[in-house]
């Protein structure tokens, strides 16, 4: 048997929202087997069919768990249910949130032989440890920090490479791989929810993964994501306050001539106001006043 989702619901958006949250439950819909084995220590044989699950909460529809998968087994009972929560940071009331969210699972899924596994994942680690007490209620659920807790190698063989690029322990061609992955993958809309959380990590790892991408030759894939997007406006920007710099110094070049601040001159008039300081140049402007 295969995976058995339904079509509306695994594809990720084709504009997936900059966010943790968005992303990785994208990518849990999309790859349901490798997410519960790599991510939830699930053991799947392979006549095993992962369903999509309800996220709402009986009568409380503005709460939703993060993700729930039935795992149906031989049998046709789906004696396991996967609950998975994707959490950037502790609030306040995440583990009594947790509590919640088990007591309505259990209440829809009551047999014995339907058992409920909790698995919180920490993109950013640093989360709860895995257990709540108070009173006499006791909850125990999986508490996974993203880079502490997962083998990048097993993460860069498969549909969840991005996530590697958090390893606290990563191989040195790390970038090369999260975008060799991404470019093999023959979706597109799976390559955009790829391309936008790996450009989430930030600083100069994102920037390794985006030049990797590039150099496979994927610049049309990138122009379509967000942060392609946002890269492209800002090198426009960037083009564009380049060119009054270039300007500015050749007008001060020819009616001053060779300045030792040429450069930070010229650079402090176009950010201080370019035309008004244009103006003041044409106009016989003396250098004392141009640095005043």
């Amino acid at each position: 048997m295969t995976d058995s989702v339904p079509a509306d619901v695994v594809s990720p958006p084709s504009k997936p929202a900059r966010d943790f949250d968005g992303l990785y439950k994208a990518l849990l819909e999309a790859h349901p087997r490798d997410a519960l084995h790599l991510l939830c220590g699930a053991r799947l044989d392979g006549r095993a069919v992962v369903l999509d699950g309800p996220t709402e909460q009986p009568r409380q529809r503005s709460r939703q768990r993060d993700k729930v998968f039935l795992v149906r087994n031989s049998d046709g009972v789906p004696a396991d249910i996967y609950h998975v929560e994707v959490q950037v940071q502790r609030t306040d009331d995440f583990q009594e949130r947790m509590v919640a969210y088990w007591a309505a699972l259990a209440l829809k899924y009551r047999r014995s032989d339907h058992r409920i596994h909790q698995v919180v994942l920490w993109p950013l680690g640093a989360g709860f440890p895995g257990r709540f007490e108070r009173d006499q209620v006791r909850l125990d659920y999986r508490s996974v920090s993203v880079p502490d807790d997962l083998d990048p190698g097993m993460l860069l063989a498969s549909p969840l490479a991005p996530l590697a690029l958090w390893s606290l322990k990563p191989p040195r061609d790390l970038a090369e791989r999260v975008a060799e992955r991404i470019a093999a993958t023959s979706a597109i809309e799976e390559q955009l929810v790829q391309i936008e959380l790996g450009m989430l990590v930030g600083g100069s790892l994102a920037l390794q993964v985006l030049e990797a991408l590039r150099r496979r030759g994927m610049n049309d894939v990138l122009e379509q994501s967000e942060s392609g997007r946002e890269i492209a406006r800002r090198n426009r920007e960037q083009g564009l306050e380049q060119g009054h710099i270039d300007g500015m110094r050749a007008l001060l070049r020819a009616r001053y001539g060779e300045l030792a601040d040429l450069d930070d001159l010229a650079r402090q008039l176009v950010d201080s106001d370019h035309d008004g300081n244009i103006a003041r140049i044409v106009a016989g402007a003396t250098l004392a006043e141009l640095r005043a």
